[in-house]
């Protein structure tokens, strides 16, 4: 086998290195179940030494007193005994559990041998006594002498059989000491293995792999001509070979690259002017909002950037397919007329097209806007958001030959950014109108809602006072009159809260919770105070207009509690269900008939009117529940979806 690569190497070490661990293995299992074995041949050994015992113990009973049962037990010791005891010599099955066996090998050393053929012949006597103790009565003379001899041989065969027991002992510990040897033979070898591949590693991978590293540097550094030099393995010299390709390659892409330098600067030296006049067309174009200002700028900058004698702007009217110019800039005689018809060839294929063509040759039709002088040199680019024409940016000169294809890209590049421009300043004019007749809607609105009820409300009672004068009833018409004095701040108040809204601008930076917990702090100075609570976990953002009118509804609904009920508890809570915001205010005052068109003091229910109206315009509903002497709860309703509005 050629070991000249890394990974041949390797593959070796670790084969080898599997090989000492199956083998390791192999040998630790092998000695686990001679282990096994000889526990098993020493236990029945030492069960040799009981039955002994036993048979001993069952003679003397069996002097004694004649009982059949240990007459029985007594020739079943004496059958497992035999039958252990040959096993142990000459191999074979042996008892050794009830109703179980073992299979042992045949005694193989010398010295164990003989002591088991020893112990066999000693045996053969105790055995034969013990036949005449099973067959003799207990009062003949051979029985009393084969009793002595089974007692005078039992102490005989013990100790042989202990002997017996020692060998297997013995025998047994070599094996293991056999083994814890074996096993340091191969964590010797595994050791060694390891060192052996550490070094290897080292010196076939680490070294050259540091050098190629060194080599990597100076290349990243700059240095392409230094070659790349490393001794090592197949691999290593393969990695050399690409590192050196890869200088190689490097250094000639460097040269190129130097080439490709020196032409791209005189590129760009080219364009810089053209973009930074570019650049400086577009940001003046993209900064104003103003439809005029826009047009105005688009034509001369153009005019300026083009190095032109005239430039103008036209849009397209689609219902009478005219062009109609809207912004020039140039010398006064440079515009023959202000519309044109847009069905000539020429025209038809600027509108078409998705970048400036040069018409220098018959531009009769669509170029009846400038003068014929100034048609010498002529130039149009289309004006288009997302495909749709919108008119069309084009210059003139009376010089022959005057635009080239980078004018052309310049008035492509003018066109696009003016169109954008165009289009966002009608945007912007369209949108300034919507904010202006939304905010004229939402004013008339805020002083329909309040405002005007309000004035409403105080005309009915100025009424209701001069008629409580005339009629001499002068303490109900000083009540009366604090009840208008008391509309009027409610009106002051109003108007204070519209001027407010008109200032406020950008989004509410406060959620629903935070904003109704600094309404309940309003109230916190007097009795009763107001307890606030959310079962809305997350934050609540709604737009102002959405945020104005719930907060309304809630002060309104917190300052009847206050000033009409006589309540003791007054609680604010906002909830959330089937995917409606809930905000309800419930007190334990006097209550009230919702249905009765005045209160208890003849004061017309006007603000209910009002925060009907409010919970309508949020696309919600307001539910009054009241019972007179029971409380008052109010419910303020509306979709979650309004805060994202």
């Amino acid at each position: 086998m050629r070991l000249a690569s890394i990974q041949s190497r390797l593959t070796l070490l670790l084969i080898t290195f599997c090989m000492l661990v199956v083998i390791s293995v192999g040998a630790t299992f092998w000695s686990l179940e001679n282990q096994k074995r000889d526990a098993s041949i020493i236990n029945l050994a030492g069960r040799q030494r009981m039955l002994l015992q036993q048979m001993t113990r069952e003679a003397l009973e069996i002097g004694i007193a004649q009982a059949d049962p240990n007459i029985q037990m007594l020739q079943e010791s004496i059958q497992n005994y035999e039958l252990t005891l040959q096993a142990l010599i000459n191999g074979g099955e042996a008892p050794y559990q009830p109703a179980g066996s073992v299979t042992l090998p045949a005694a193989q050393d010398p010295k164990l041998v003989k002591n088991l053929k020893e112990v066999e012949l000693v045996w053969q006597d105790y055995r034969g006594n013990l036949q005449v103790i099973l067959t003799q009565p207990a009062s003949t003379p051979a029985f009393k002498a084969a009793l002595q001899q089974v007692e005078s041989l039992s102490m005989d065969l013990v100790q042989k059989s202990d002997a017996v027991v020692r060998l297997y002992e013995a025998a047994s510990n070599q094996k293991v000491v056999r083994l814890r040897w074996i096993q340091i033979i191969f964590l010797g070898s595994a050791l060694l293995l390891l060192a052996v591949g550490a070094w290897m590693v080292r010196n076939n991978v680490v070294n050259p792999l540091h050098i190629l590293g060194q080599a990597a540097k100076r290349i990243g550094s700059g240095d392409l001509q230094t070659p790349v030099e490393v001794d090592g393995l197949e691999e290593i010299e393969l990695l050399e070979d690409n590192f050196n390709q890869m200088r190689a390659q490097l250094q000639g892409s460097r040269e190129q690259s130097l080439v490709w330098m020196e032409q791209l600067e005189q590129k760009v030296a080219q364009r810089t002017q053209e973009l930074e006049a570019l650049y400086t067309v577009s940001r003046e174009i993209s900064s104003r909002l103003s439809i005029e200002d826009v047009l105005c700028s688009i034509t001369q900058k153009t005019k300026e950037l083009l190095n032109c004698d005239v430039a103008f702007l036209c849009v397209l009217n689609e219902p009478d397919q005219t062009m109609s110019l809207i912004s020039s800039s140039g010398p006064d005689g440079a515009i023959a007329r202000h519309n044109s018809p847009v069905d000539s060839t020429t025209a038809g294929r600027v509108l078409a097209s998705d970048r400036a063509l040069r018409c220098d040759q018959g531009c009769r039709g669509y170029c009846e806007i400038v003068a014929a002088p100034y048609r010498t040199s002529h130039i149009a680019a289309p004006l288009k958001i997302e495909q749709q024409i919108i008119g069309a940016l084009c210059v003139g000169s009376m010089s022959q030959n005057e635009f080239g294809e980078d004018a052309a890209n310049a008035l492509t590049k003018l066109a696009n950014v003016a169109a954008v421009a165009i289009q966002n300043a009608r945007l912007y004019n369209q949108a300034e109108r919507l904010a202006t007749s939304e905010e004229r809607q939402r004013i008339a609105a805020e002083m329909h809602d309040g405002l005007a009820q309000t004035l409403s409300y105080t005309k009915l009672i100025v009424n209701q006072a001069t008629l409580q004068l005339e009629a001499g009833q002068v303490n109900l018409a000083t009540q009366t009159l604090e009840n208008v004095n008391s509309a009027l701040n409610q009106a002051i108040e109003d108007i204070r809260r519209a001027i407010a809204s008109l200032q406020e601008q950008g989004p509410l930076t406060e959620s629903l919770q935070e904003q109704l917990e600094a309404l309940v702090m309003e109230f916190s100075d007097d009795d009763p105070i107001v307890e606030w609570s959310s079962k809305v976990q997350a934050p609540v953002m709604l737009s102002r207009q959405v945020s104005q009118q719930v907060q309304r509804v809630a002060k309104e609904a917190l300052l009847n509690a206050r000033r009409h009920s006589h309540a003791s508890r007054i609680s604010l809570c906002l909830d959330q269900v089937d995917g409606d915001y809930c905000l309800c205010i419930t007190d334990n005052g006097q209550g009230f008939d919702p249905n009765t068109t005045r209160s208890g003091n003849g004061q017309q229910h006007f603000g209910l009117n009002i925060m009907h109206a409010r919970a309508a315009r949020l696309s919600g509903n307001l539910n009054i529940h009241s019972v007179p002497g029971k409380g008052t709860e109010v419910t303020l309703a509306w979709p979650a979806r309004s805060a994202a509005r």
